[in-house]
């Protein structure tokens, strides 16, 4: 069996390798590796947040049995350059640079890691709220530039104690559910929006589930962790960071496409919440000249809260053992297009 596996700068196809001779070890594999992330994330009209680019591995699927991916855009055309493939492999939860409907139509199961950063965004998460209201980051920053901000020991602008927050979570899954969990650790009062858990589980965890609005109001810290749809898009509008408090903070570790930048500006700079942590923007990468870079009361990260080197791990250790469990026992587990053996 041959494998084509192309890696990038965060899961190296070295590593791809390396697990899997554990489960394949008279296979053959063909290496490569696409830029991000040292070059952006682009998208086009058939795939998302890809790196690289299909003509590069054309010649190098022509004779593959399965096709395994990061970031790699897999694309109708390149499905149809591999006349022997048997199977797609993502190594992402969200397989948003492999063209879904291509494979389904083509029969050809696609596989993906669902949760494979779940870990590093939950304590990016508390880590970034911390940094913010604690001034870290600011005070960090400044110092560098050889000024003393002994000013950030005002009261009007130290934040509180985890254990005075009000947490709100919106979007309860894997992530949601682990950050109102390592909240809560800390003596926080967590409250969830999720239309789409039953509040008993929520109340059974320990947590409060409320209203959209209610959680608005009433949050210290409004964390997003929903996934970016239709329904979901620009779900933090102007309308939204009205109802938040004079005194909260806003964190968004999810998708860009969630918030409206613009609005969350406004708000910022006019003191209608006291501060933001994002690490995710629309569009990406976020313009050196953006007006959120010139505000002291927000805290600016490059898209990283999901890097870590055990969820680059994870993310080909799942991919590998559900290929396993494919070709050994024609299990499904973690096929996203079940519905090609119906």
């Amino acid at each position: 069996m041959k494998f084509l596996v192309v890696g990038d700068g965060f899961v190296k196809s070295f590593l791809f390798v390396d697990v899997f001779r554990k489960y394949f070890p008279d296979a053959e594999f063909v290496e490569h590796e696409v830029p991000w992330p040292n070059e952006p994330f682009y998208d086009t009209d058939e795939v998302k947040e890809c790196s690289g680019t299909p003509d590069e591995l054309m010649p190098l699927v022509k004779d593959a049995d399965v096709l395994v991916v990061d970031t790699a855009p897999v694309t109708e055309a390149l499905l149809q350059a591999a006349s022997k493939l048997k199977a797609v492999a993502c190594t992402r939860g969200g397989p948003v640079n492999v063209n879904i409907k291509a494979c389904t139509s083509m029969k050809i199961p696609l596989f993906n890691s669902p949760g494979r950063n779940e870990s590093a965004v939950v304590e990016f998460t508390v880590g970034a709220t911390l940094a913010l209201m604690k001034n870290m980051a600011l005070g960090h920053y400044e110092l560098k530039r050889g000024i003393w901000r002994g000013d950030l020991y005002l009261y009007d602008k130290v934040g509180p104690e985890l254990s005075d927050l009000t947490v709100g979570i919106v979007g309860y899954g894997k992530v949601g559910r682990n950050v109102a969990k390592m909240f809560s650790l800390f003596g926080c009062q967590v409250l969830v929006y999720d239309p789409y858990v039953t509040p008993s589980i929520i109340e059974e965890e320990g947590h409060k589930s409320t209203s959209f609005e209610e959680l608005l109001k009433t949050a210290d810290v409004v964390s997003l962790h929903v996934r970016l749809s239709p329904e979901t898009e620009k779900m933090m509008d102007g309308s939204k960071f009205n109802l938040m408090k004079s005194t909260s903070y806003f964190v968004n570790t999810a998708r860009g496409g969630i918030v409206d930048y613009d609005a969350l500006y406004e708000a910022l700079a006019k003191g209608k919440i006291k501060g933001a942590a994002l690490d995710v923007f629309d569009p990406e990468p976020l313009p050196p000249d953006h007006p959120l870079t010139k505000l002291d009361n927000v805290l600016l990260t490059p898209h990283i809260a999901g890097a870590s080197q055990k969820s680059a791990i994870r993310g080909i250790e799942t991919v590998a053992g559900s290929l396993y469990l494919y070709f050994d026992k024609g299990e499904l587990k973690n096929c996203v297009n079940k519905e090609i053996f119906s």
